[in-house]
This record gives C-alpha cells, structure tokens and sequence, in this order.
C-alpha cells in the first residue's frame, strides 16, 4: 500500500485523513471534467456537424422548436422499431443541443468555440486519466505537497485495486483462462526474463546484490510492490531502495506518458495494447492509468495480464532466494538452505486477485445484469481509479526520479526499454483478436 502508509491500520487514519481528502476532492473534480469536457461537450461537437452536414448537404435550417422535434420524432421512431423487433439495442434518448449554442450555430454555420475545445481535448486523450496524472504531477512540482497531505495521497493509490476487483464483473472464465494463457507465456518470457537478465548482469559487473535484487524485481515484475516483497531476501538497504525505486518510477512515468501516443502512432488496437502496457509498463497503477486513457478494451486486456503478473510475486522472491542466498551459500560451504515455497506463496500472494477471480464467477454465473455491469464500470470502477490516479499524480516528483543513478539505472532502464521494444512487437504479430475480452 506504499511504504510505510497502511489504509487498513486506524491508528495511521489521523495522519492519512488529510492527505485522502484531498485526492477525493481531486478525483471528483477530474471526473467532472470527463463528464463535462469529453463527454457532453463532446456529444455538443457531433451534434453541431451533423446539423452542418445537413445544412451543407439539403441546404437544411431549422428554427429551434422544429429541430427538437424532429431529434424527438427520430428518437421515437427508433424506439418503435426496437419495441417491434426490428432493431437489437434500445436507442438512447437523442443529444439536443442548448437554444443558445443552436442559435450561434446557424447564426455563424460555425461550430461553438467550446464544442471544438472539447473535440481537442479528445484527440489528445486528455480524459479524467490525463487531468488527474498530468494535474498533479504539475501541483507536485510546482506549489509543492505539504507534508501533512502526503502520507493520505500515497495510501491513495493502492485504491485502484478495489476498481480491478470490480472489474472482474466485466470477465468470463473463457476469456480470463485465454487471455490469461497468453499473458503467462508473456510473463514468463518477458518479466522472468528480465529479472533474470539484470540478476545475471549485475553479478557480471560486481553491482551490489541488494541493489540487483531490488532493481530485477522491480523492473521485471511489478514495480514497488515486488522490490518491497524481496527487500528482506536481498538485505537491501536505503540507498538500493533509492535507486531502484527511482528506476523504476522514472520508466514507469515516462511509459504511461509516451506509450498511449506511440500506440496509437503503431496503430496497435486497443486489446493489443493493453497486452502491451500489461507486459511493458513496470507499476500496477501506471500501467491502469496508460490502459485506462488508451481506453475500456485496452484496460479489459492489461488487466488479466497484469493480474497474472502480479500472481508472480511470490515466484520472484523465490528467485531471490535462490539467486542471492542458496547460490552464493553453497559456492562458500556446499550446503545447500532450505526454505518454504509455499510460506512464501502464502506472504506474498496478492489477496485482491482472489476478490477479481470471486467477481469473474459471480459473472459467469449470471449474477450481474448488463445493467448492473454497466453501473459498476461507470460509477465505482471510475471512482476507484480516479482516486487512485489522484494520488499517483500527486506522488510525482522530479527530485523523486532523480534518484535513479550509477550502473544499476542503465542495467535496468536499458533492460526495461529492451523488454517493451520485444514486447510491442511480439503482441502486434500475434493481433487483437488473441488479445480481446468478449465478455
């Protein structure tokens, strides 16, 4: 839940409070700039060009009162032909615009200032993801987080665990097991992979094997999660924790702000992506929030890989073991130290995995209407991440990335951006059809 800050813990509540208040109150205001901003500005902008289109097309203007009915005459004529059978989905009631942005608009045949402002933003994708990373990295760097708030702004980002959890009700078993299959190949080959390379390389230079540890399970699996579960193994110590952290917050900001434009920029689609930044980015919440602001399939499919990621943990600290203490103790003595696997399973296994896996069942067996579904995507799993999101981007600072430094930073930025350039290119050839979550 972020060094040294437990959620779970009352006693830590009055110091945490603050801090939390603040990310709630940013995270309400990102989502009213999504539903404002991209969302029923946006809907104003592919109003105003339909009636432009119109204009240009039939020479059509209606006054005001004869465009509403019209857009209510259409409306009903959908819905009589869903209520006969003829067309599948119920229509949703039709977007009308405001009398005053209507008037402007036959006045000027040019679309309101305000409806194009809101298309730009969608180009960019500068959704509620974008304000909340974006805006508090700049409140973080610039005006500063007094200290009172910033023990509640990092118990705010493990809160986008509950929003995967959630997810889950979006899931089938087939498409979890199949997704799931793939994503364990990937994981295997890709974030294994990497752990052993920096682990195998390290030695070659003679880095510090605390430092090494920290650095190959942090790159490789999961960030400040599995550098936290193999600090113990490796005997790491303060500094090794500056630099592999560093390390890994660095590549993980500059992914989850280059990799939705270079996706797009490769034409990957969004399941492809997904799969991408699932296997590519290093920390579970970066790597939501890249998905998230790539969009909803993108995330379906990061998630699944993610959540087998993650399952990892207990493997990479087994790793460890064996790498940094059974290896080395039996090259000095020949004996060789016993452990147990499946203690370390049992402390490190990620419990909210098991509450995903708990909401996939409750899905497949018809718990969930699409309704409910529907609610659970656009109201908790938002509010879940944009919480999260608020204090992911509240937690950037610059003299945090600074941090990363010496040969480790280049053995495991260098490992890292390997690993992506791999990745993207593997999930590109094997196509989005492997990849989508049908649901």
């Amino acid at each position: 839940m972020g060094v040294g800050v437990d959620l779970l813990n009352v006693k830590q509540w009055p110091k945490i409070l603050p801090g939390f208040i603040i990310c709630l109150i940013f995270a309400w205001i990102g989502l009213q700039w999504d539903f404002y901003v991209i969302g029923e500005l946006g809907k104003g902008n592919t109003e105003a060009k339909r009636i432009l289109k119109a204009y240009k097309e039939k020479g059509e203007l209606l006054t005001y009162e004869e465009y509403v009915q019209k857009r209510q005459n259409e409306y009903q004529e959908r819905l009589k032909k869903y209520e006969q059978g003829l067309e599948k989905k119920k229509p949703s009631k039709p977007f009308i615009l405001k009398k005053d942005d209507y008037d402007k608009l036959v006045q000027t045949k040019e679309i309101p200032f305000k409806f194009t402002f809101s298309e730009r933003m969608n180009q960019f994708q500068f959704t509620y993801v974008a304000f909340l990373l974006l805006g508090g990295m700049l409140i973080r760097n610039t005006i500063g987080l007094p200290k009172i708030l910033q023990d509640g702004t990092l118990a705010a980002r493990p809160i986008i665990k509950p929003g995967i959890i959630i997810l889950g009700a979006h899931y089938m078993w087939s498409d979890v097991l199949r997704v799931g299959a793939i994503g364990l190949v990937l994981v295997i080959v890709f974030v294994l992979g990497t752990q052993i390379v920096i682990s195998i390389w390290g030695k070659k230079v003679r880095a510090d094997d605390g430092l090494m540890g920290l650095m190959g399970a942090g790159v490789g699996v999961c960030g400040v999660s599995a550098a936290v579960a193999v600090a113990p193994v490796v005997n790491a110590k303060p500094r090794d924790f500056f630099y592999a952290i560093g390390t890994i917050l660095l590549f993980g900001t500059l992914a989850l702000f280059t990799f939705p434009y270079i996706g797009r920029l490769l034409g990957m689609s969004e399941p492809v992506f997904g799969a991408w930044v699932g296997t590519a980015i290093l920390n579970t919440a970066q790597l939501v929030a890249a998905a998230t602001w790539y969009g909803h399939e993108a995330l379906l499919t990061a998630n699944v890989v993610n959540v087998v990621r993650i399952g990892f943990i207990p493997i990479v600290v087994m790793w460890a073991i064996y790498y940094y203490v059974i290896r080395p103790a039996k090259a000095e003595t020949g004996e060789v130290q016993k452990f147990s696997a499946w203690q370390v399973i049992k402390e490190k296994f990620p419990i909210f995995i098991i509450g995903f896996f708990i909401m996939v069942t409750l899905n497949e067996l018809g718990v969930f209407t699409d309704t409910q579904k529907s609610i659970l995507y656009r109201d908790l799993v938002r509010i879940f991440m944009a919480i999260g999101f608020a204090g992911v981007g509240l937690n950037i600072a610059f003299q945090d990335l600074k941090k990363a430094g010496g040969a480790a930073f280049g053995i495991g930025f260098t490992t890292a951006t390997a690993k992506a350039i791999l990745a993207a290119i593997v999930v590109m050839l094997l196509g989005t059809e492997i990849f989508r979550i049908k649901g």
